[in-house]
């Protein structure tokens, strides 16, 4: 004799159903809009709750002024790399554990072509700044208002400061662009591609949609408000540069670039010429001070950066063109991406 179920069990039932399919699709996998959004949120928090936590210990155990002002940006900069170190493996293993996809696949390579590409990004990033700071120079619409500036008199400390900047800007820029663009951006356009939008549109779609959630976090991290339109200042020149970034790993399929592009343009801003409405307490070779928009400064940076970019592509590639793989994705993707990580690292190519 069959026993009727209960109105609640069924209810609870329909809900549990109703809430699987909220977060799988039908074939099983996560939804695309979760595989994107979650490792970011979860490891962004992780490195804002690291940072405090860290942050809360430090003062415990250490006099701020025994350190001094070198001390205390060293300090500064050792847990905004710890941090960000925290955020990227968070985000990676639930990337992976949310899909149970290799780290291949996420292109997190290390071979001597990822090597030349980020090399060759760094490069670019820092022209991206430079470029535009010597024509606002020229044009008189910018000015060099301090030379060799330090918080530290110090040569040894000054050059303490400087490495551990580029290791913590490193920590950090390597967490946002696998983040935004290895599992945000690569998702996004697998989803859409998935509902039959057209590849290359899917994936120009997704660079956009990732951009801007990259421009809406710099409202949190720069601190938002304050000043009129400060917000929307942040958010618009964020979402310019991501679109230059996430531009880079769709043409090439590899984040290599977009960590060098990223890193670059971070390093130069910090320890070569610095910004003077940017507070940092680090050593510089000179201070500038731009009479123009930051929105001017910031669409001089994309356009020299993807001149750059370009043209690098135009000597390298027999073809600029769309990574379509980018889009799509097959049960056979794994194998493959492990394949092709496995010659890159014997072939170096």
């Amino acid at each position: 004799m069959l026993t009727p179920v209960s109105r609640d069990t069924s209810s609870t039932m329909t809900f549990r159903t109703s809430l699987i399919q909220f977060f799988r699709g039908p074939n099983g996998r996560v939804r695309a809009t979760w595989r994107g959004l979650v490792p970011f949120t979860v490891g962004f928090g992780v490195q804002l709750l690291a940072l405090a936590l860290v942050a809360a210990a430090l003062r415990e155990s250490i006099d701020p002024d025994a350190l001094g002002s070198g001390g205390l940006a060293s300090l500064d900069l050792l847990l905004l790399g710890v941090a960000s170190a925290a955020g990227l493996g968070v985000a990676v293993a639930l990337a992976r554990r949310l899909d149970r996809r290799s780290l291949a696949y996420y292109r997190i390579v290390v071979s001597r072509r990822d090597l030349a590409g980020f090399a060759v990004g760094t490069v670019v990033g820092g022209l991206t700044y430079a470029v535009p700071t010597a024509v606002f120079l020229a044009a008189g619409s910018a000015a060099l208002t301090g030379r060799f500036v330090s918080p530290v008199a110090d040569t040894g400390v000054t050059a303490l400061l400087a490495g551990v900047a580029a290791v913590a800007f490193l920590a950090q820029v390597s967490f946002e662009e696998f983040a935004f663009r290895s599992a945000m951006l690569r998702n996004f356009a697998e989803g859409l591609h998935a509902r039959d939008v057209g590849v290359h549109r899917a994936v120009v779609v997704a660079l956009v949609a990732s951009s801007v959630c990259f421009g809406a976090m710099h409202v949190i991290t720069s601190g938002g408000g304050g000043v009129a339109g400060r917000s929307v200042d942040l958010v618009v020149t964020s979402v310019l540069n991501g679109l230059l970034w996430g531009g880079a790993y769709v043409l090439t399929g590899r984040l290599s670039i977009a960590i060098g592009l990223h890193f670059g343009h971070n390093l130069w801003a910090a320890v070569v010429v610095q910004p003077s409405s940017v507070s940092m307490a680090l050593p510089a070779l000179a201070e500038v001070t731009y009479g123009v928009s930051q929105l001017s400064v910031t669409v001089g940076k994309v356009l020299v950066g993807a001149a750059c970019l370009f043209t690098w592509l135009l000597l390298t590639r027999e073809a600029i063109a769309i990574d379509t793989r980018i889009a799509r994705w097959t049960q056979n993707d794994t194998h493959h991406e492990r394949e092709e990580t496995q010659r890159a690292t014997l072939t170096d190519d």
